[in-house]
């Protein structure tokens, strides 16, 4: 009925129009045949998008599926083996957690995956879970077949065997877990064979080589999916670096913190690293370990050191804003920020050792950031200069001004300078949303 009423139309108004004069007889029969085509095909294109919308739920509905269907199954063998483990013996240990490896990955060879990407995920999750069977295989087999009691020997059975696994099922295909598990299970069964040399921090220089070649391989995208390889080995390094620690804290510290600051140096550059997704990567993993490695150093050099070691840090500060000017960094505001934060806090460090010098050299540099700041794009540098002149103005009077008297002068410059703070940052707020805003 629709078509039929849409076809009458369509005549009179041909009619119309050739009558007007506005179109002759070829061009009103080009128009018909165009819109029947447009009748009779538009259904036709709507049964097969619906088709092909029916074709891609079927596969996400068999994903949900096997991963509830997985979890189910995990929990149960792990009840099983929680229950009747110790008594079942070698024989029954290898056959319980070989045959959970084989049987998991035959589902998975089973799963038919061409062209649908939630299938190829599901069968990724299945061999997820053999490899972690194949994991507790080779555990098992290095305590109860071999009979070794030693702990390093018994996770390296189980990781390598996992990452033989991992780099079979992943080799010459696409598949980010398997890709994962093979990249962590290398930098284990490493660290552990490390372990087992007895040299004290040779795990954590050989987790350290390998994940710094993996690194080095994500960063000239030598593999498929070189963030991961980046993520990974950028974390392993770091921890590398920290496990060193153990075999000479001072010399292990030095290492952690230059690792750390190398993966933020990554993070900063778009020279080596082009994507912004490895670049915001490496920047929030060097944070952290930074958070994790500043305080630590400097702790421990301020000791008996603690001129050398602020004056170091006001260095590392000073190279970051210098870093930051340079037209290939693209995280300039990070780097901004981390040299002043560097600035005022190496001059605060000094105070470990000397306060008289502390508190001095503090005014000075927080005088410097200020006049620094009125430069075009440096006002964050005057926000560290007002935080330097909080610290160090009362710091300087509790130190020259000693007795009860100091208190109504501490009281006194505190309160103007944190109304000169506040007029400062009223004042300079368009400045600072627009640099925030810029970067």
């Amino acid at each position: 009925m629709i078509t039929r009423t849409r076809n009458a139309g369509l005549e009179e108004s041909l009619e119309r129009w050739q009558r007007a004069g506005v179109i002759n007889g070829d061009a009103a029969e080009a128009i018909r045949e165009y819109e029947h085509r447009s009748v009779f095909d538009a259904p036709k294109s709507l049964v097969d998008a619906a088709n092909n919308n029916t074709h891609r739920r079927v596969p996400v509905l068999s994903e949900a599926l096997g991963y509830l269907g997985g979890m189910l199954g995990v929990v149960g063998v792990v009840l099983l083996v929680t229950r009747y483990w110790p008594n079942l013996g070698a024989p029954g240990h290898m056959a319980l957690a070989g045959g959970a490896a084989i049987l998991l990955l035959v589902a998975g060879l089973l799963v038919p995956h061409h062209d649908e990407p939630a299938l190829e995920r599901l069968r990724s999750f299945v061999w997820l879970g053999a490899t972690a069977a194949t994991a507790l295989s080779g555990g098992v087999f290095a305590h109860d077949v071999v009979g070794t009691q030693h702990p390093s020997t018994i996770v390296l059975t189980g990781a390598a065997a996992a990452t033989m696994l991992s780099a079979a099922l992943w080799w010459r295909h696409d598949r980010p877990v398997q890709q994962t598990t093979f990249l962590v299970g290398l930098l284990v069964s490493v660290g552990v064979l490390g372990d087992l040399l007895f040299v004290v921090g040779i795990n954590g220089v050989l987790v350290w080589t390998v994940a710094a070649t993996m690194l080095a391989v994500g960063v000239i995208h030598g593999c498929p999916r070189p963030v991961l390889a980046l993520g990974v080995g950028a974390a392993g390094a770091m921890i590398g670096a920290a496990m060193t620690i153990t075999g000479s804290r001072g010399d292990g510290l030095l290492f952690f913190l230059l690792t750390t600051c190398a993966v933020l140096a990554l993070g900063m550059l778009d020279l080596l690293v082009a994507t912004r997704l490895e670049r915001r990567l490496l920047l929030i993993m060097g944070t952290f370990a930074a958070l994790q490695a500043v305080p630590q150093t400097v702790a421990w050099f301020a000791r008996d050191a603690g001129i050398v070691t602020g004056l170091t840090v006001f260095a590392v500060g000073a190279a970051l804003l210098m870093f930051a000017r340079l037209p290939a960094v693209r995280a300039q505001l990070a780097a901004t920020m981390l040299g002043g934060a560097s600035l005022v806090a190496g001059a605060a460090i000094t105070g470990a050792e000397s306060a008289a010098f502390a508190t001095t050299f503090g005014l000075v540099v927080a005088v410097t950031l200020i006049g620094l700041g009125t430069l075009p794009d440096q006002v964050l540098l005057s926000l560290f200069g007002c935080a330097g002149l909080l610290v160090n103005v009362p710091w300087a009077i509790s130190h020259f001004f000693p007795g009860e008297g100091r208190a109504p002068l501490l009281i006194a410059v505190s309160g103007v300078l944190i109304v000169a703070v506040a007029v400062w940052l009223s004042r300079q707020s368009h400045e600072l949303h627009h640099q925030f805003r810029r970067h």
